[in-house]
């Protein structure tokens, strides 16, 4: 994967790959076992070849090097570098090799990998139950509409006469 991976970077400033390369190697020593490929126009870090296990990426842009956070609301950020305001992913923005040298970066990458199988576990039973609750709402939204086109409401049912 890494010639794929040297290829996609070959495409940026020679500074952004610079920066993306010293990021990537702070991943490799953070998150051992981790599968890298690219997704999405991104190196992504999973815990397996799924992106749907996916923990964090590098994402090179023209100006600056993103790495991000799946779960980052998940993570604790004594430095205050974490950015963003969605519901589960945060980012940091590096802009200079120093910054990708920060060794609070690699704290956050190896919190990150420590909690990834806890954090997709969790959004799996979260979407199963979400799941559940769209397919109920959907059921009784079906029930009540065959039964305002059959004419039968709670209103108007009359007792069942007894045959006899």
């Amino acid at each position: 994967m890494s010639d794929s991976v040297e290829m996609f970077l070959s495409n940026f400033p020679e500074e952004i790959q610079t920066i993306s390369r010293e990021l990537r190697s702070m991943a490799r020593r953070a998150m051992p076992g981790a599968h890298e490929f690219l997704y999405y126009d991104a190196i992504n870090y999973s815990l397996s070849n799924s992106p749907l296990e996916r923990i964090c990426y590098i994402r090179s842009l023209q100006k600056r090097v993103t790495l991000g956070f799946l779960f980052g609301t998940q993570l604790d950020d004594p430095h205050h570098l974490l950015q963003g305001t969605g519901k589960r992913m945060r980012h940091v923005k590096v802009r200079a090799l120093e910054d990708a040298r920060n060794p609070a970066l690699e704290e956050l990458v190896k919190a990150a990998w420590a909690n990834g199988a806890d954090a997709g576990a969790q959004l799996k039973q979260q979407t199963k139950r979400q799941m559940r609750r769209k397919m109920k709402q959907r059921r009784l939204h079906t029930r009540k509409r065959a039964a305002l086109l059959h004419g039968r409401t709670k209103r108007a049912r009359h007792p069942r006469r007894k045959r006899g």
